[in-house]
């Protein structure tokens, strides 16, 4: 029997880093920037004191307005892609600027922990921390 999955509780990247800032600022982050839609550069920079956070942060869905949207929601090769350039990306950023805590973020999504959720505690071993945000705004960080 094929499950259906509702689509309308998949959370977008955009929606994702909306969810994921109050949270930062709540706990004493200054938000220096965000990037929403097919914006260059990290999603979300913020500043607590001398720490600088630059979060990298995943949907379970592309935007209605995408230029890339394909399906409803993102399968389990296009969660793993996304993780392995996110990874990337964080590896050079930590050479780039040793200083700074290198984050992932990701939707609180059940398709999302199927494909990727044994690998995210690893991501610590290598410097990168990971927070699940869920569609209510709480989040999860896994450090």
């Amino acid at each position: 029997m094929k499950r259906i999955i509702n689509t309308m509780d998949k959370l977008t990247e955009n929606k994702t880093i909306e969810l994921l800032m109050p949270h930062l600022e709540r706990q004493g982050y200054i938000i220096e920037s965000f990037c929403l839609g097919q914006t260059r550069g990290y999603d979300i920079v913020a500043n607590k004191g001398k720490d600088k956070l630059l979060i990298e942060v995943k949907g379970a869905k592309a935007h209605k307005d995408s230029p890339t949207k394909r399906r409803d929601f993102f399968n389990s090769g296009q969660i793993k892609t996304h993780l392995g350039k996110a990874i990337i990306k964080c590896l050079e950023t930590k050479v780039s600027c040793p200083d700074a805590i290198i984050a992932i973020a990701h939707p609180e999504d059940e398709q999302i922990r199927k494909a990727i959720g044994g690998i995210v505690p690893e991501l610590n071993k290598i410097g990168i921390i990971h927070y699940w945000v869920n569609a209510n705004g709480s989040v999860q960080l896994e450090a």
